[in-house]
């Protein structure tokens, strides 16, 4: 049992970190794209809403990155719980990544901040074009 209880506790580390990693992005997208608006608003060019659409959309994918790793490694969590201690072996490698990636990218979390960061943006673009 104090192997599993172990190789649980690594899985949970990383479960940790992802979300973390995942907060800082977060918090470094707000900061970024707020700062790149504040310079938009004081000059008015059209050409720093096509900076923003793109930091948005690269944020967005980032943090959508490290909302897969999380839930990847949550579901290899339920793996390792399930197996008996003899199956035990510490590996750590996470399986169906791919079809993941797009669950995380549309999260309403994830999907209504940078979603509306995007069509703001858009809007934007369409009106001081």
């Amino acid at each position: 049992m104090e192997n599993k209880i172990k190789h649980l506790e690594m899985i949970q580390n990383v479960i940790a970190r992802m979300a973390s990693n995942s907060f800082i992005i977060k918090g470094w997208s707000v900061t970024g794209i707020g700062a790149i608006y504040a310079y938009w608003i004081s000059n008015q060019n059209h050409r720093v809403l096509f900076l923003i659409l793109f930091a948005t959309i690269l944020f967005w994918f980032h943090d959508a990155y490290y909302l897969q790793l999380e839930r990847g490694f949550r579901n290899f969590y339920d793996e390792v719980r399930t197996k008996d201690e003899s199956e035990i072996d510490f590996e750590m490698k996470v399986s169906n990544l791919e079809d993941l990636f797009y669950i995380a990218l549309t999260r309403p979390i994830l999907r209504n901040t940078y979603g509306s960061i995007t069509i703001i943006t858009l809007i934007l673009l369409c009106i001081f074009k």
